[in-house]
């Protein structure tokens, strides 16, 4: 009898975690079991230290831990001299990859008294990834470097150095709500591969540089960049049917359409979508935002006639608030890094509670 493959691995328990429940029949998504539609409310540095170390901060922690993540959000002299000699075309997704295994992970500044030791290397990363994403932005547009004023916040501190300008309320809002989203989701592609190389014994910048390059894909964090720039392909939203219809009947991929866990209504994109719409309305961005609208509707017509149920997720409107937020969709990615990278480093440390290396078999259909 032949050895049943299965090489997406859908429904294989690999593992355990405590950091995030995505159950996908009832369109649910916890972290540490509250959900995300509570955790949404809340301010940014307070869900992540929530994730990570499973205590809610005070507001004054809560400031504090902020503040200090704003401070470390800046590359050493000898990083900053890396991403300059860097060709101006690169990939920003591939510059985090080419920092994350050199960056200086002491850090600048002492960190809050209560943060624990174990918790330190792995948030300054976190922080030197925001930065690169800022500073390569402004190498890659501008060709130097904006100087940020002191005392903003972590998420401020990246709106401002993007833009060149101090964000307003509810550019802040929404960028905190929308990197909230995004913090952890389980078990996947590229935090399953941070931890493939977490059971190697490889350190923590080498866990979270092959996370970053599963990210990277087109069909996991990278389907932001493409919903976008299919919007962009179609043009407007009478053009959406047609196209949507061809794409299908020839089995291309509408990126940002589906997920492999969730069979209702994507929970984060039910935050999302509404959000998308204030934001583009009455803006440049109204168009594609429409557009990004007919194709899903069109996508839902066509997989209801066959008595089937298809959603967007995550990535399918994300990229219109980012457009919003004067974000260009070649940063769409990266910016999704800087969240995710706190989930890739609690997976690194749960997974090291109880490590053991992932070696998975192959069939052989050689002579």
């Amino acid at each position: 009898m032949a050895e049943e493959i299965n090489a997406g691995l859908e429904g294989v328990v690999v593992g355990k975690t405590e950091l995030s429940n995505v159950e996908g029949d009832i369109g649910r998504l916890t972290y540490r079991g509250e959900p995300i539609e509570a955790l949404v409310k809340r301010d940014f540095p307070a869900v992540l230290n929530w994730l990570m170390t499973g205590d809610w901060l005070d507001e004054t922690q809560c400031r504090a831990l902020d503040r200090w993540l704003a401070d470390e959000s800046e590359l050493t002299a000898i990083e900053t001299r890396v991403l300059e000699q860097l060709p101006r075309d690169t990939h920003p997704m591939a510059v985090l990859q080419a920092l994350a295994p050199i960056a200086d992970l002491t850090p600048a500044q002492q960190p809050p008294a209560w943060l624990g030791e174990q918790w330190v290397p792995g948030m300054v990363l976190a922080a030197r990834i925001n930065a690169a994403v800022r500073i390569w932005h402004n190498l890659s547009q501008r060709g130097d470097i904006f100087a940020v004023p002191a005392g903003l916040g972590f998420l401020e501190k990246l709106l401002y150095g993007i833009n060149g300008a101090a964000p307003d309320k509810a550019a802040l809002q929404a960028i905190n709500t929308t990197q909230i989203l995004q913090l952890d989701h389980s078990f996947n592609a590229g935090t399953f591969a941070g931890r493939v190389i977490a059971s190697t014994g490889a350190s923590l910048s080498a866990s979270v540089a092959g996370s970053l390059g599963a990210l990277s894909g087109p069909l996991h964090g990278g389907a932001d960049e493409a919903a976008v720039m299919m919007a962009r392909e179609i043009g407007s939203p009478e053009n959406a049917d047609s196209w949507v219809r061809d794409a299908l009947a020839n089995k291309v991929k509408i990126m940002g359409m589906g997920h492999r866990e969730y069979k209702r209504l994507d929970p984060r994109a039910a935050i999302l979508k509404p959000m998308a719409r204030q934001f583009c309305e009455g803006t440049e961005w109204q168009t594609l935002m429409e557009t990004l609208v007919a194709v899903e509707d069109t996508c839902q017509d066509v997989f209801s006639a066959k008595g089937k149920e298809i959603y967007a997720n995550l990535e399918f409107y994300k990229g219109a608030v980012y457009l919003a937020l004067g974000i260009p969709e070649r940063y769409f990615t990266s910016l999704f890094a800087c969240s995710r990278v706190f989930g890739w480093i609690s997976h690194f440390h749960e997974f090291n509670l109880d490590p053991r290396l992932i070696r998975p078999r192959a069939l052989y259909v050689g002579r």
